[in-house]
This record gives structure tokens, sequence and C-alpha cells, in this order.
């Protein structure tokens, strides 16, 4: 077992505490859910769990003005050694942008965050629904019944229906990888999409983050036909409600206190080092890495220590761990299927220790680690 999968369960064990239980004698503890694996751990194998890789990375859209395709090459070849059969990406799920639509109507902080995460894709996805005359869920269902078609081929105009179909369904890069499918002469005579949408269609794929860059490129070279959107930002609809003066105080101190540690320091050394050599792969290398983890995860130290008679920092950090936790869900979600799948997810490096943690003790999953697929 990984030195980090060790760590990530002993960690968690070691916070969670310990209770008595009648019947094992006098004094005698368990850890709290130890009865699943004393009950199950005997027959947990490869036939009932999905091998899941958290693969942490730097926001590439950072690095666009140098990226070139030969830099991301060793990280495409590690990630196809894995051989995903489901990729994972850190975009809001359709039932998540649903809601905060909902909510909207009635929550100026649900509007707040649907503009930061997800304007373009209700706007486009409403625009989609009134054209086809359909709701999303009907879209979606008829999404999936083509979906499951494209594995075998589609012809242009039946992908043109898939695309139109999985926009009006919040499914937007799923959207962008099929009509990353189709030739540039099929989507230039697309006319089935308004011109406006056909546009920011191929807007997107001239993106430099690491969706368009890594998530794509490996479901082309894999054949894969869907993209799993499974982050979340419901609970950001209670941050945003502080005072908008508390916020900038707390945050501001965090991020000062932050900007001097050491752990910074060393991640914005090893950011540098890549603009320099071009070495990619060692930037993800040292992300994934318990050291690399280890400074990251110390960014929370100040959160943890802050005394605020607002009660933000204690409230902030409880919200950080409930988004990773619905994260964690949704990649479980996503990974659901009726024969072992092995699900990839690629991710801004802060979640990775956090996802790590929430995903190493369920029965369903062995967790493995990107060093693991590194020659």
């Amino acid at each position: 077992m990984r030195k980090s999968l060790v760590l990530a369960v002993v960690t968690a064990t070691a916070l969670a505490g310990t209770f008595a239980f009648a019947g094992d004698g006098a004094g005698a503890t368990k850890p709290p859910g130890h009865a699943i694996d004393a009950a199950l751990g005997q027959h947990v194998t490869s036939r009932v769990q999905n091998e899941i890789m958290v693969f942490g990375t730097w926001h590439l859209a950072d690095f666009r003005e140098w990226m070139e395709p030969r830099h991301l090459e060793s990280t495409l070849a590690l990630m196809e050694r894995f051989a995903p059969t489901r990729i994972a990406i850190e975009k809001l799920p359709p039932d998540e942008i649903a809601l905060l639509a909902e909510r909207a109507e009635h929550e100026p902080t649900a509007a707040q965050v649907i503009d930061m995460f997800a304007r373009h894709v209700l706007t486009d996805g409403q625009t989609m629904q009134e054209a086809l005359g359909i709701d999303r869920i009907a879209a979606a269902l008829h999404a999936d019944g083509l979906l499951d078609k494209a594995a075998r081929g589609l012809g242009g105009a039946e992908r043109v229906e898939l695309v139109a179909h999985l926009l009006a369904a919040y499914e937007y890069d799923t959207a962008v990888l099929q009509w990353s499918y189709l030739s540039p002469e099929v989507r230039a005579q697309a006319d089935a999409l308004p011109a406006d949408i056909r546009e920011a269609l191929e807007k997107r794929l001239q993106s430099a983050d690491e969706i368009v860059t890594l998530a794509m490129p490996l479901a082309h070279s894999l054949g894969l036909q869907r993209l799993y959107p499974v982050d979340s930002h419901y609970e950001a609809v209670r941050t945003l409600a502080f005072p908008s003066d508390v916020q900038e105080e707390v945050f501001s101190d965090s991020a000062e206190t932050w900007k001097k540690s050491e752990p910074w320091q060393r991640i914005q050394a090893a950011r540098a080092r890549v603009r320099e050599t071009g070495d990619l792969m060692a930037l993800n290398r040292y992300v994934n890495s318990y050291e690399g983890q280890l400074d990251d995860t110390a960014a929370w130290v100040r959160w943890l220590e802050m005394t605020h008679s607002s009660g933000l920092p204690r409230f902030r950090y409880s919200m950080w761990e409930l988004r990773d936790q619905r994260m964690t869900a949704n990649i479980l979600n996503s990974a659901a299927s009726i024969e072992p799948e092995r699900l990839l997810f690629i991710v801004g490096f802060s979640h990775k220790a956090f996802i790590d943690r929430g995903l190493a003790t369920r029965v369903g999953v062995r967790l493995v680690q990107p060093e693991d697929f590194e020659r």
C-alpha cells in the first residue's frame, strides 16, 4: 500500500477516535465503522471494486502563454497507462446547476455562484431547451440513448443532435467533447445549433485548461464518449452570504499569512521551475506526492487558528471539507456501474488530499496513485 494511502487511513482513524462496544470485553474499543471492515473485508475483491485515481494538477490555464502540446506528453502517457474507462472533471453536475438556478430566483448568492461557475452552461442550455422544445431531464434521457450508440459510431447529423441535447441537459463539456469528434466541415454546417453556440463551442476547444488539454485528448485516445462533471460549489451560497467586508478581512488575513510561509514558497518555486524547464510532469509529480500535498494543505493552518467574531474562518473550513465530500460522493456516483470501472478524476491539486481521504475507506474503491503508473 502506498505511503499516501496509508497516511490517509491512519489519519482518518486517529482523528475519528474510538468507541466502546458491549460484548468485546471490558474496556475493548473499536474505531468507528470498524464493523464494515470486520464483516466485509475478506469479501472485497477486484470484482466489486472500482479503481480510482485522483490526479491533482495546477490549473493549466495559468500556463496558456507558453504551454504547448509537447509539455503535456508525459502526463498524458501516464494517464493512458492507467487506461481509465471513465474520466471525471472539476465542473458542476447538471443537477446542481439546476438546483442553483432554482435558488437563484430567491437568493442573490446562488445567482452569484452561477455567474462564477456555470452561467454559460445555463444560458446555452436554456437556449437549446427552447429550440428543441424539451426540458432538461428529457434532453438528458435522449442524450443518454445517443451516447450508448456513440462508441459504435454516429453520423454527423446524429452527433450534432447529440451535442444539442447534451447542451440542453447542462452536460456542457461532454457536448464539447462530442463537438470535437466532428470534422471542421460538419461543424461549420451544423445549422441545428444557433451560430453563437457553435462559436462558443469552437472557442471552448481552444481553451488551455486541463479539461481541454488533458481530459479531451485522453478521451479521444481511449475512444471515450463522455466526461463526468463531479465538482460542487453549492456550499458557496452560504459562504458568500457573509458580509462582504467580513469576507475581505478574513480572506485577506489568510492569504497574507499563507504567502509568508515556507510551504507557499516551495509551491511557487515548483511553479517557476516548470516555466523554465517545460517539464510539466515534474510539477505534477510534486503536487501529487505526499510532500507536495503536505505543503499545500498547510494553507488551511491559518483558517484553523484564526479567531474572528463572525465565525467565518471555522465556517469556511467546514464548507471546504463539505465541497470535497460532495465531490467524493459525485465520484462514487460516476464510477457506479454493473462492472468494474477505472475512473480518473482530473482536479486542482488542492482538493486531492481531501478527496483521497474520503475515498480511501470506501469498500467499493481501490485507490491508486499517479506514481503507480510512472515508468
